[in-house]
């Protein structure tokens, strides 16, 4: 497999957990060339798993289906999705959707954790918002890579999430971060991922909400001393692939890419989300200081939130919708 913006050397790293996976037989079907974009760096858990995934589904499909993985190189998260709607990219994977199905998923408190987000996204209500997503971008669902935490991060230090109020803060452009952080007192400032750093060094923002390890491998820690260790949301990553991509493909290897997918997933984004959290505080906390990871009232955050999280889910997926999530 050909990589963007990753050495063979990295990609040969990430297959130890696609290594013991196995091989499955595959029909011999003519050679299917893919390109995956992403709008972090190669040494993002996505990317990694991005590696991990299609280096395992080339070696189970006999060579069949191959992914050139450009990481960081093609631009923000809307400009990807819209090309592999109109045909410059195959694969997809990002936070942003610009659908209300799943951009509410992203306000803080809305899941437990992330295997409350996978209960939730195996249910109707997932499959209510894959519908969505494929109508709009013709686009199938591969699935959700569950990242680990997104953070607030602030240049200057607060105590209480009440000091966020009036604080220009970057947001992805993502319904359930947008309203969120308005819902909290907050202007959010909708900016890509990949102008984050220069943002926050031009002083545009005071601050960010994202996913805590790519902001780690984006360095954002130079330019914004604090980072509050709260669960201000979860990184749900969707990997989506064209349908005339997909239309290409066997039975059988659809199957193989679903059942790899699955398989991977929770290794090497969910498991590798989480075991990053600690090491990725601490690089934080070397570079400013042992006062710059904090802890915020998380109960009081969620007590705070579920107000605008019911009228979300109740809105979007329809009444009584909300009260369904929690029991999940």
């Amino acid at each position: 497999m050909t990589t963007t913006g990753i050495s063979r050397r990295t990609a040969l790293a990430t297959l130890g957990a696609s290594a013991a996976l196995g091989s499955l037989p595959a029909s011999a079907q003519a050679r299917l060339d893919l390109k995956l974009g992403n709008a972090g760096g190669p040494t993002t858990i996505s990317n990694k798993f991005n590696i991990a995934l299609f280096e395992a589904v080339e070696k189970r499909t006999n060579g069949a289906i191959k992914t050139q993985i450009f990481a960081g190189t093609l631009g923000g998260e809307q400009r990807l999705l819209e090309g592999m709607s109109l045909g410059t990219l195959d694969v997809y994977n990002g936070a942003y959707t610009g659908t209300r199905e799943f951009d509410i998923f992203y306000a803080p408190g809305f899941f437990k954790d992330g295997e409350h987000a996978k209960r939730v996204i195996k249910s109707a209500i997932g499959e209510k918002a894959s519908a969505v997503l494929e109508k709009r971008y013709q686009a199938r669902l591969l699935g959700v890579g569950r990242l680990g935490p997104w953070v607030l991060s602030t240049k200057k230090k607060i105590s209480s999430i009440d000091e966020i109020k009036g604080m220009k803060l970057r947001a992805p452009q993502i319904e359930g971060v947008v309203e969120a952080l308005k819902h909290l007192g907050a202007n959010p400032t909708p900016i890509a991922f990949n102008e984050i750093y220069t943002a926050l060094q031009s002083g545009t923002v005071d601050g960010f909400v994202s996913a805590l390890n790519p902001s780690v491998a984006g360095k954002f820690y130079e330019v914004s001393k604090y980072v509050f260790t709260n669960r201000f949301g979860e990184g749900l990553d969707k990997i989506a692939i064209a349908t005339r991509a997909w239309n290409r493909m066997s039975a059988e290897q659809r199957d193989i890419v679903l059942k790899t997918f699955d398989e991977i997933e929770a290794s090497d984004y969910y498991g590798a989300g989480n075991a990053a959290i600690d090491t990725d505080l601490a690089t934080w906390k070397q570079f400013n200081g042992a006062d710059s990871v904090a802890t915020l009232d998380q109960a009081g955050l969620v007590k705070q939130m579920e107000p605008l999280n019911r009228r979300l889910a109740d809105e979007v997926y329809g009444p009584g919708s909300w009260d369904a999530i929690q029991k999940l």
